[in-house]
């Protein structure tokens, strides 16, 4: 029998079969292309928008804000304690209380890198710019690429993410973890994937180690199963729906266990910082008449937030956030995020928008049920949620112009036009004078920044007699920039810890047998002279930033 003939019995596959078998393959590398070419586009859209919020988070973090804050310095204080004794527990009590998650993740960067200011902001940096795609990723799930892209994009170039995540601030790390555990949550339900669930869980756990608000965002995940869960065709799977969420129930349970046993035997150490600052622990709260008054206190709070937010001009001395001009939001973000709140309300029967709204309304109790400054700390939060509502008639006026015919769809470029406002604002409002600003000045402690870092160069074993009205010499930025100084508090403010003393003179007595050098801040600068008076021979230095001089220094060698 010839090869080219086939053997005898055999069957030839009609000419129907090969062409239904050649479409099947057309079909799935056609499918496998556009695949391929959808996530070359996420990609890049990825790369583009972190690359940027990179740029803006790191280009001069060590100086910018110019002075080192005492919470930042805890920050690296604590982290060094991580370093030096391992776990150190849930929660530290340093910066009136807050969980100490972000500190392991400083401390590891503090391991490889020189422990200055540049890394420990940076170390909160990374958690700001890793938000970003988390942020893309996530809304692109739930909703789609143009509404993530418009997000994303909004809150890279948001002035209260950017500041935030400039700092030494640990509360950064919490929309990070939002964004990662609606990522994990919404693939899980989309996939039915037990292992997933496992995972959103264990990172609603880790998010209770970010910051003292996060569990204002704990029943988001529940609403989100609860949303998706209760619609009609998700019913065939209800017993696997109760072990998925049963899961990731238990695992995040789990997951705090550590915090929840620390606040179980440390409940006074815990509520210390709840009691503080909660709005019902207040006076105000406990003299007013009934739930009217109640209601009008919860209302004010409302309006000093919102005004903050809009027009910048509560300046929260806390972080330096919403200086008069600098608003965190601002009227047009503010605006576009209504627009999109309506629409969310619209669509609220959908899980991704009942998520959206619920996260709105229950991280805004972080501002609405506190008092004091840290308003905008205690609601970072809710900034992705901002950003995703006012994405939501940007995407709709963009997929609408591309619709259009001819040149008519290069319109959709004039939708750019209001990220383009935004960041040209915010670089400017943030970069070109902030340091500058009275309010902002006050909150970051550049002066005690500078002195620090001129003790931290004297010769080692120097003693340091300090004077200054705003700063013991153990502040925190000190104790951060030069931890190996020795010194003693000599000012009025500050040589008796239990009281301030006016009608002393100013002891100026000093150890002559070693190095020693005479630390003069305001209000204590024009006290050089008696100095000089009374120990002649020694250096004077002085560091000035414009036309401030911000400490002056005597120096006597042995």
């Amino acid at each position: 029998m010839g090869k080219d003939h086939p053997a005898a019995g055999a069957i030839e596959p009609s000419p129907a079969f090969r062409a239904r078998i050649a479409a099947g393959l057309n079909s799935r590398a056609n499918g496998l292309a556009r695949a391929a070419s959808s996530a070359r586009v996420d990609l890049a859209i990825i790369a583009a928008i972190t690359l940027l919020a990179a740029v803006l988070r790191i280009w001069h973090l060590g100086t910018m804000p110019l002075g080192l804050h005492g919470d930042e310095a805890w920050t690296g204080l604590d982290a060094r304690r991580v370093l030096h004794e391992g776990w150190i527990g849930p929660y530290v009590l340093s910066a009136v209380g807050q969980p100490t998650g972000p500190l392991y993740f400083t401390a590891l960067l503090f391991k490889f890198l020189p422990q200055t200011t540049f890394t420990l902001r940076l170390s909160m940096a990374l958690f700001g710019i890793a938000t970003i795609p988390l942020a893309y990723a996530a809304f692109a799930t739930m909703f789609n690429r143009t509404i993530a892209a418009f997000a994303a994009l909004l809150l890279t170039l948001m002035m209260w993410h950017l500041h935030l995540s400039r700092t030494g601030f640990m509360v950064v790390a919490w929309p990070f973890v939002e964004m990662a555990v609606l990522l994990a949550l919404w693939h899980a339900m989309r996939l039915r994937s037990a292992a997933l669930f496992v995972v959103a869980g264990l990172l609603t756990g880790l998010g209770m180690y970010t910051y003292n608000a996060f569990y204002l965002f704990v029943p988001a995940p529940f609403i989100a199963m609860l949303w998706t869960y209760a619609s009609h065709r998700m019913r065939p799977w209800r017993w696997r729906t109760v072990l998925h969420v049963a899961a990731f129930a238990v695992v995040a349970f789990a997951m705090s266990i550590p915090l929840l046993l620390y606040i179980a035997h440390n409940t006074n150490g815990y509520r210390f910082h709840q009691k503080l600052v909660s709005l019902s622990n207040s006076d105000r709260w406990k003299n007013a008449d009934g739930v009217g008054e109640h209601a009008h206190l919860i209302w004010r709070r409302g309006v000093e937030w919102q005004d903050g937010l809009i027009n910048g001009d509560r300046t929260d001395f806390g972080d330096g956030t919403a200086t008069r001009g600098r608003p965190p939001l601002g009227r047009l973000l503010f605006a576009g995020a209504l627009i999109g709140l309506a629409v969310a309300i619209w669509n609220w029967r959908k899980a991704e928008y009942a998520v959206t709204l619920a996260s709105t309304a229950l991280i805004s109790l972080g501002a609405l049920l506190t008092i004091g400054d840290g308003l905008f700390r205690r609601t970072l939060g809710i900034a992705p949620f901002v950003a995703l509502l006012a994405a939501l008639p940007l995407a709709w006026m963009w997929d609408g112009m591309l619709h259009l015919s001819g040149r008519a769809r290069y319109g959709a470029l004039i939708v750019l036009a209001l990220p383009a406002y935004l960041g040209a604002t915010t670089v400017n409002q943030y970069f070109n004078g902030l340091s500058d600003d009275p309010s902002f000045r006050v909150v970051y402690p550049y002066q005690m920044d500078a002195a620090s870092h001129y003790i931290a160069g004297l010769p080692r074993g120097t003693t340091i007699y300090f004077f200054s009205g705003l700063w013991s010499f153990d502040y925190e930025t000190r104790r951060f920039i030069a931890p190996n100084a020795i010194g003693v508090d000599r000012s009025r403010e500050f040589r008796y810890r239990s009281r301030v003393v006016t009608d002393e003179p100013l002891d100026f007595g000093v150890r002559t047998t070693g190095n020693t050098a005479i630390m003069l801040l305001a209000p204590y600068l024009d006290d050089i002279g008696e100095v000089e008076a009374l120990y002649p021979g020694g250096t004077v230095t002085e560091e000035t930033k414009g036309s401030e001089i911000l400490f002056r220094a005597y120096v006597l060698s042995r």
